[in-house]
């Protein structure tokens, strides 16, 4: 058996997972993480406009720093966790 890493997002909504096994998959996810937050206007009035403006471009280190900053608020808190895939494959 091997260990993978998963993004999990503790929303309002229920928890949800990304596979965030390598590093593209780890942006991939913050990126979609960001996109979701950013649609449910989590991030209006709370965040630097231009650094809002760079993350909304698509630029991976401004989407993880807004991340990072705001993982304490409320329906906004995500961890990286391993998990076990049985399979082993």
């Amino acid at each position: 058996m091997k260990t993978v890493s998963i993004l999990v997002y503790h929303g309002k909504h229920g928890d949800q997972y990304w596979l965030a096994n390598t590093r593209e998959q780890r942006e991939a996810a913050m990126q979609a993480l960001f996109k979701q937050l950013d649609e449910w206007s989590c991030y209006e009035g709370g965040v630097d406009a231009g650094l809002l403006a760079d993350a909304r471009s698509g630029n991976r280190q401004v989407i993880k720093a807004i991340l990072e900053s705001r993982s304490g608020y409320e329906y906004e808190g995500w961890d990286i966790e391993e998990a076990i895939d049985a399979s082993g494959d």
